[in-house]
């Protein structure tokens, strides 16, 4: 799931143990710094989501493929409770934002794909200006893969213009995150453009941008090393699947393997002065767009009478909590708010669907795996708000 394109009518947009409860004094950890040493260990997470304003409106001539998800493949189709929805319409930015709040999310880490692109203009013109703006914060997803070239043959040469337009556009507004005052910027795929490679783009980066707080998107599978780390100011896992219920299923051997890997990050990373950010995922199924990666349904297979929810609620307990950091916050990421296309979303669906495995496919199950799917309205968000509490 490495690979993400912009998404448009002629491109797919592609990849892209039981709950505790948190104490009710726990203090909330502010977007514009880190938590004092003192009060980190009593400090509740701040949840950080990974937002795609990329969605367009139906009957136009760039209009979503809302057939690459497979909620709307299943029998019956699962919708968001918005429907179709087109990103840039302020209702759909409002209503994201309510259900952010109910959740207990602090900020989105929004999708950026290039200067003047549907992402960027929905971003700058439409989310930032809501009324309702100032109730999240906001930082930048650096789209790697839109603007960095290929993983053999990376090129650097939009990299500082496009430092200097997200400079310029959005790291001096107001509600964009900071932490230690500093602008936030993530990177996808850092593993895959900065490691052994891009010194001279980074070293540029730090001469021009010397407050920039880099988030590389860097850590993947075991044995994550502190040179690999030294690049940045704090790094984390986009791909939660691919270290977990892709390889393992959706089994507690699956948590237990990404909690492994996050802790051993996370040590080699404070090792060198780097902040770590555990992120956690619903499930995945990106069936719906291309081949190769088996859909992961959203309970435990390996546990009888497993319910909807129960792996996120077991991410959270046991592999997000347990390795917050104190050094940027004690940021946990959810992948992700709204990627569709990839099922990873917690956004609220409609909620009016029965469960089903039944998908469109000729056989039936060829999308679902036999795995049912649950119209979960406001579960995730829900899930979220009680462990914050």
């Amino acid at each position: 799931m490495e690979a993400r394109v912009p998404p448009c009518s002629k491109l797919p947009a592609m990849g892209r143990r039981v709950f505790v409860s948190i104490l009710a004094a726990l203090v909330w950890m502010p977007a514009t710094g880190r938590a004092q040493e003192a009060s980190a260990p009593q400090a509740r997470p701040m949840v950080g989501v990974y937002y795609y304003p990329w969605y367009r409106a139906q009957g136009t001539s760039r209009a979503s493929n809302w057939r690459q998800a497979l909620r709307q493949r299943l029998v019956p189709a699962q919708a968001p409770k918005l429907g179709r929805y087109d990103s840039s319409d302020p209702n759909v930015v409002g209503d994201h934002i309510a259900q952010s709040v109910r959740g207990g999310i602090a900020f989105w880490a929004s999708s950026w794909w290039r200067p003047g692109d549907y992402t960027d203009a929905t971003l700058r013109d439409v989310i930032l200006k809501h009324p309702d703006a100032g109730k999240l914060k906001y930082a930048i997803l650096y789209e790697s893969t839109g603007r960095l070239g290929t993983f053999a043959n990376p090129d650097y040469s939009r990299w500082i213009d496009d430092l200097t337009y997200l400079a310029k556009t959005y790291f001096e507004h107001p509600y964009y995150l900071r932490i230690d005052g500093r602008p936030v910027l993530f990177v996808y795929l850092t593993r895959e453009y900065f490691r052994n490679k891009g010194h001279e783009a980074l070293r540029q980066m730090r001469e021009r941008f010397a407050n920039l707080y880099l988030v590389g998107d860097d850590v993947f599978g075991a044995g994550y090393k502190a040179e690999w780390a030294q690049n940045f100011d704090a790094v984390t896992a986009y791909d939660v699947y691919g270290q977990s219920v892709g390889p393992r299923g959706g089994t507690h051997a699956a948590i237990e393997a990404l909690a492994t890997n996050y802790a051993t990050a996370r040590a080699a990373a404070n090792s060198v002065g780097v902040a770590f950010m555990p992120t956690i995922a619903p499930g995945y199924n990106d069936t719906a767009v291309r081949r190769g990666h088996p859909g992961r349904a959203r309970y435990f297979s390996d546990v009888e009478d497993s319910q909807e929810g129960d792996i996120f609620r077991a991410m959270i307990a046991d592999v997000a909590l347990p390795n917050l950091d104190p050094k940027c916050g004690r940021i946990m990421m959810v992948t992700s708010f709204n990627e569709w296309y990839e099922d990873t979303q917690i956004e609220a669906t409609a909620g009016t669907q029965p469960a089903t495995a039944k998908d469109d496919s000729d056989s039936g199950t060829a999308l679902t795996g036999g795995q049912h799917y649950v119209d979960y309205g406001t579960l995730y968000l829900d899930i979220l708000r009680e462990a914050l509490q």
